[in-house]
């Protein structure tokens, strides 16, 4: 992945990092995740010539993304489980 990728990843995140300063995590992550469903389904359709190739599109394209969001949640837990301590130092926490 090129460098416009991650500068469009960090800008979303940072919108959501924003948005949590006055909503709850939750409140945010679900808006974060419906308007993430309502992009992909938004490239499916703009993809499609009629209505009809999009319902045939529709379980494919709900099989992508459910696998690359799979794949990327389970990377980045990864991630966070390695770097627990680093990313999510707690005040008053021993050592």
């Amino acid at each position: 992945m090129d460098e416009k990728f991650w500068k469009r990843a960090d800008a979303y995140i940072q919108l959501a990092n924003d948005q949590s300063d006055s909503a709850l995590l939750g409140e945010v992550n679900a808006s974060f995740t419906y308007a993430c469903a309502r992009f992909n389904a938004f490239v499916i359709t703009s993809e499609a010539p009629d209505a009809g190739a999009l319902k045939e599109a529709k379980a494919r394209a709900i099989e992508h993304f459910t696998a690359e969001f799979r794949r990327m949640l389970d990377h980045n837990l990864d991630d966070h489980i390695a770097h627990f301590d680093q990313y999510f130092a707690r005040k008053g926490k021993p050592g």
